[in-house]
């Protein structure tokens, strides 16, 4: 399908897209949630042809970006007087990339406001760079000081997800010094399990086998699975007064028992977009996230890349909308 070439606001740069990731919110997107109506995608790596003056030095550069479009207006919006993580991921007036009121990344180019773009470091591979987004995600829950020195840390799901928050807070965990565990990465498939780097300091384990050996075993668990029963198996691993990370959406249904979180006093903490600095930082240290990635598509098969998501067992799913060197023309006439 054609479409026009985008028309950059005030304050917006024209990004034309390297690599485009297909992500499980896309896949619920295209079933109707959140009711979009327009292009889909948020991760994405691009190279930025045009921008204000002001941020002409990013001009030519590959760049990646925040998904959420906020107002920044601190006179009349209280979230975004506060800045930071509140105003970044929660102004009441936001539009979100490929999710709400603002047309994503499945397309050959895209608008963001400058800034919300961070330039993608010289050693990073444009199909690595394609994961700061979910990495940045993982970060998020390190931003939130979620885990304390000595905790105890369990992440339920060894998908592509559970799979970068695993990279991250194996770090975090060796930051926190001496004393401070490994984190365990319980999940289904030692293959994926097996992708993990050396470098992320976590232990793997079996979810199957989890109980009752481990039952209350942890301060801290992150569900990724974003199922029932992987929420039900993180809060069976989380001692009481223990903290339950929910870092995928879950939709468990009108019949899902609170009564084992209220009687073990478990917080419960909602966790979303992060930071991208640590991410790229991280990549650019040397972490290599292409292992994860299962196939690659051209834009014109689109629709390929995300049955192939779907697919049990797929982790990432990229779209190769243009080559590094080469840029389809820009028709400015419509």
């Amino acid at each position: 399908m054609d479409v026009p070439v985008p028309e950059p606001a005030e304050g917006e740069a024209l990004v034309r897209v390297l690599v485009a990731a297909v992500c499980a919110t896309d896949i619920e997107i295209m079933k109707g949630y959140m009711g979009f109506k327009g292009i889909v995608g948020h991760e994405f790596v691009g190279v930025v042809e045009t921008a204000p003056a002001s941020h002409a030095h990013l001009v030519g550069k590959r760049v990646v970006g925040d998904i959420n479009l906020c107002c920044w207006d601190a006179a009349s919006c209280g979230t975004c007087a506060v800045g930071g993580a509140r105003a970044r991921n929660h102004c009441p007036k936001r539009t979100v990339l490929g999710i709400l009121n603002k047309d994503g990344t499945y397309c050959e180019r895209l608008t963001l406001p400058v800034v919300n773009l961070h330039a993608v470091p010289d050693g990073v591979s444009t199909e690595n760079a394609a994961f700061a987004e979910p990495l940045a995600a993982a970060f998020r829950i390190a931003e939130q000081r979620v885990v304390s020195p000595k905790d105890r840390v369990a992440i339920i799901g060894d998908g592509k997800l559970g799979l970068l928050i695993a990279e991250v807070l194996g770090r975090h965990a060796a930051s926190l010094g001496e004393g401070t565990p490994r984190p365990v990465l319980f999940g289904r498939h030692a293959a994926k399990m097996g992708l993990l780097s050396s470098a992320a300091q976590v232990e793997t384990a079996f979810a199957a086998s989890a109980l009752p050996a481990r039952a209350a075993s942890f301060d801290v668990v992150v569900d990724a699975t974003g199922s029932p029963t992987g929420l039900d198996l993180a809060r069976s691993l989380c001692r009481p007064l223990g903290a339950v990370v929910l870092k995928s959406t879950c939709a468990a249904g009108a019949d899902f028992n609170t009564a084992p979180f209220v009687v073990d006093e478990l917080r419960v903490v909602g966790s979303r977009c992060g930071p991208f600095p640590p991410a790229l930082e991280l990549m650019a240290a040397g972490l290599d996230l292409t292992p994860l990635i299962s196939a690659t598509y051209p834009l014109e098969e689109a629709m390929a890349a995300v049955e192939k998501a779907r697919t049990k067992g797929t982790l990432k799913v990229q779209i190769r909308v243009c080559s590094d060197e080469a840029a389809p023309e820009l028709d400015t006439s419509s």
